[in-house]
């Protein structure tokens, strides 16, 4: 019974917890969402994974330009290739003589300076694929160009290397499209679409409404009981938050705008110690086709504080060293700006990692302005699963050869290896 609220404004919260299968409800009892951090339970780490570490991965949705993100400022063939959007070179925020950070990126720069970040360049796939929607599925799932597989390398993790963790919700994106890359046999994977749903009242009628919800015995209605275990679940999850953060002011001075909000929560989750432990967040709007110089320098301004601020607050919890944040995006763009003082689908980006152990500074060469592929694109040097590679054998201790279907030589750019 729902009193004194409104059926369409519940449902629309309730929807909010979408899990990436077709069999939501089946799902959400399989799994148990109310176990992340319902009290009473066993808060024992979860067999397959490394000392309780977390990894988020950031996507820059569209395809972040990465030439004006870490800018080539001493190549004349850079400015040869962008005399209208190329970065001035005295505003660049310059690592040396040949390369540079936009000059938006100010908090990464005092990141970077600080031993927090790295940077690897030239990172991509052979055969590249300029769209979207295929190049995306490529970097979720790691698949090879030619191949379509429809599980994701995060899925694959929690399917081959977390088999004992029968309870629990090891992965947890929010945004409003599923992202394949928790998709997998073992279904561990959520995606919040209105994070707002975990901010339910403590008391007055809402409370009221879900705490009836929550005594009510299951229909056999599978829409019904859907509806109940969301209420639930969100209730238990908004309460352990709410009680590990006391109330307490973030230590991080996050934006008021998505990334930086997310990540607040990111943190939130992190610090109450939920048995989540693949965090996935998006800050969309890359696809930078035309007058691209004010846009891109607004969301890497946004990218960079909401990172620093992220940073900041792990830290200052004692979460940081324990958390791995890595981003992406599914291209990077043409080296030779277009005719709407834009830039078209490229091939080769960048990647920033930071926490855990990450090896700071800039990895890789910087990029061959003068040796193009043969459509005018950057040819990347680093393969992408390399690094996924890393990530999952050195940071999780993961079997990544198993997981990624191949041999990928994990990039070097952890400084320990987390294998037992």
């Amino acid at each position: 019974m729902l009193i004194q609220m409104g059926r369409r404004r519940f449902l629309r919260r309730a929807a909010g917890l979408t899990a990436l299968t077709s069999t939501v409800p089946g799902f959400l009892h399989k799994t148990g969402l109310a176990f992340a951090g319902a009290p009473g339970r066993d808060a024992s780490p979860i067999p397959g994974l490394k000392d309780d570490r977390v990894l988020v991965v950031v996507q820059l949705a569209g395809g972040n330009d990465g030439l004006n993100t870490i800018v080539p400022h001493g190549d004349d063939l850079y400015a040869k290739a962008r005399p209208k959007l190329g970065v001035d070179p005295k505003k660049v925020l310059k690592l040396d003589e040949h390369t540079g950070m936009h000059p938006e990126l100010v908090e990464l720069k005092g990141l970077l300076d600080d031993g927090q970040l790295a940077i690897v360049q030239n990172v991509g796939y052979p055969n590249p694929d300029r769209s979207h929607f295929r190049s995306s599925e490529v970097w979720e799932t790691a698949s090879p160009v030619d191949k379509a597989w429809t599980t994701g390398w995060v899925g694959r993790y929690f399917d081959n290397d977390c088999a004992g963790a029968e309870s629990s919700v090891l992965g947890l994106q929010l945004g409003e499209r599923p992202a394949q890359t928790f998709a997998g046999t073992s279904n561990r994977g959520v995606t919040i679409s209105n994070p707002a749903i975990l901010d339910w009242p403590a008391r007055g009628p809402a409370a009221e409404a879900m705490r009836r919800i929550n005594r009510v015995d299951p229909t056999a209605i599978d829409a019904l009981d859907f509806v109940q275990r969301t209420a639930s679940d969100t209730l238990r999850l908004s309460k352990t938050i709410g009680e590990a953060m006391g109330g307490a002011k973030s230590p991080g001075d996050y934006g008021p705008f998505e990334l930086s909000q997310s990540l607040k929560l990111v943190a939130q989750m992190i610090a109450a110690e939920v048995p989540t432990r693949v965090f996935y967040v998006t800050l969309g709007g890359f696809d930078t086709h035309a007058a691209q110089a004010n846009r891109h320098a607004a969301l890497l301004q946004e990218l960079s504080q909401a990172l620093a601020a992220f940073h900041k607050d792990l830290k200052a919890r004692g979460h940081l060293d324990r958390t791995l944040v890595m981003t992406f995006s599914e291209f990077g763009r043409r080296v030779a700006e277009n005719k709407s003082a834009g830039t078209d689908h490229g091939t080769a980006n960048v990647m920033f990692l930071m926490g855990g152990s990450t090896r700071p500074g800039l990895h890789g060469d910087r990029p061959d302005l003068a040796g193009l592929d043969e459509s005018g694109d950057l040819a990347h040097k680093i393969d992408f699963r390399s690094v996924y590679a890393a990530v999952l054998g050195d940071w999780f201790g993961a079997d990544a050869r198993r997981v990624l279907d191949g041999r990928f030589d994990p990039y070097p750019i952890l400084a320990a290896s987390s294998r037992a």
